[in-house]
């Protein structure tokens, strides 16, 4: 791999964007999940929040996202306390 593959993006609110990548950094492979805002000339530019790990870790990225995805279910949780709704 030779430059930055974007696997997936999606809106997180009005002003930032979620964007799943494949990138270099210092020679190795790196997958980086990130929020990018808008800058003054409207290019979407990287923000400070975010996770940057070597490849190797995708698996275990994986499965600790499918366990998430299989204890929510199809529970809807509360946005500002993260609680189940009743």
């Amino acid at each position: 791999m030779t430059a930055e593959v974007i696997i997936a993006s999606w809106p997180k609110n009005t002003r930032e964007t979620l964007v799943v990548r494949l990138d270099i950094f210092r020679g190795q492979p790196i997958v980086d999940l990130r929020t990018w805002y808008g800058g003054d000339d409207g290019k979407l530019l990287p923000g400070r929040g975010g996770l940057t790990v070597s490849i190797r870790h995708l698996p275990a990225l994986a499965e600790a996202i499918r366990k998430a995805l299989e204890i929510t279910g199809d529970l809807q949780f509360e946005a500002l306390n993260g609680k189940p709704n009743q």
